[in-house]
C-alpha cells in the first residue's frame, strides 16, 4: 500500500476524528462529551485533536460543516437542472422527509443551538452555518423554481428561511409526537406551499 503523503495524512487524521466526534456526540450529547473521549474512539491522542481543532466548540462546528457538505452533496442527485418540483419533493419521500429525522443528530444540534445562546463566544460560528444552510436553500429554490419557467413570489432567501423553519419546526414537533405527526409533514408543507405557488401562477399567465 502506497505511503501517504503528509496533506493525505492530516486529511485522513481530520476525517477519523469527526467520525469519532459524531458517535461521541450523538450518545453523550455536547456537554458530557469529552475531547479524551473523541481522540480515544478515533484511536488518536488528544493532541491530534488540538493539532486540528481548536476546542470542542471548533471539532462541533466542524462537525456541522461535514453534515452541511453531505446534505448538500447528496441534494446534487436530487435537483436536477430544469426538474419538476413536485418531482423534486417526490424524490425526497423515502429518505427519512427532513434532514433532522435522525433523532439523535436533531438532539444534538438543539443541544448546541442552546448552548451557543448561552456561551456568545461559539454563535458567530454557529451563525454562519445557519447562513450557508439559507444560501444552500435559496440557490436550490431558485434552481427548481426557475427551471419550470416560473416567477418566484418572493426572494429566494425569504422562501428558504420559510423551507428551514418548517423543516426545524416539524422535525421538532415530529420528534415529540411521532405517532400524531410524522417527518413527511415537512414534504407535505413544501408541497402544499408548492402547488400554491403553481396555482397563482397559472392565474397570473391566463389573465395575460
Amino acid at each position: 500500500m502506497p505511503r501517504l503523503t503528509r496533506a493525505e495524512s492530516v486529511q485522513r487524521t481530520r476525517k477519523m476524528l469527526l467520525t469519532a466526534a459524531e458517535e461521541v456526540f450523538t450518545e453523550k450529547g455536547f456537554t458530557q462529551a469529552s475531547l479524551e473521549d473523541i481522540a480515544d474512539r478515533a484511536g488518536y491522542s488528544r493532541g491530534a485533536v488540538y493539532a486540528n481543532f481548536t476546542n470542542k466548540e471548533d471539532l462541533f462546528l466542524a462537525l456541522l460543516g461535514d453534515w452541511l457538505d453531505r446534505d448538500i452533496e447528496e441534494s446534487e442527485d436530487i435537483l436536477a437542472p430544469g426538474g419538476d418540483a413536485m418531482q423534486t419533493v417526490d424524490s425526497l419521500r423515502g429518505r427519512g422527509g427532513n434532514r433532522f429525522a435522525d433523532h439523535g443528530r436533531f438532539v444534538l444540534m438543539l443541544e448546541f443551538r442552546l448552548y451557543a445562546m448561552r456561551n456568545p463566544s461559539a454563535a458567530p460560528t454557529l451563525r454562519d452555518y445557519d447562513r450557508a444552510s439559507r444560501d444552500w436553500y435559496a440557490r436550490s429554490t431558485r434552481r427548481v423554481i426557475e427551471g419550470m419557467g416560473l416567477s418566484l413570489p418572493a426572494s429566494a432567501e425569504q422562501m428558504a428561511l420559510v423551507a428551514l423553519a418548517l423543516e426545524h419546526g416539524i422535525a421538532l414537533l415530529a420528534h415529540t409526537d411521532p405517532e400524531a405527526i410524522s417527518q413527511d409533514s415537512f414534504l407535505d408543507a413544501v408541497t402544499l406551499l408548492g402547488t400554491a405557488l403553481i396555482s397563482v401562477a397559472e392565474r397570473e399567465r391566463s389573465a395575460q
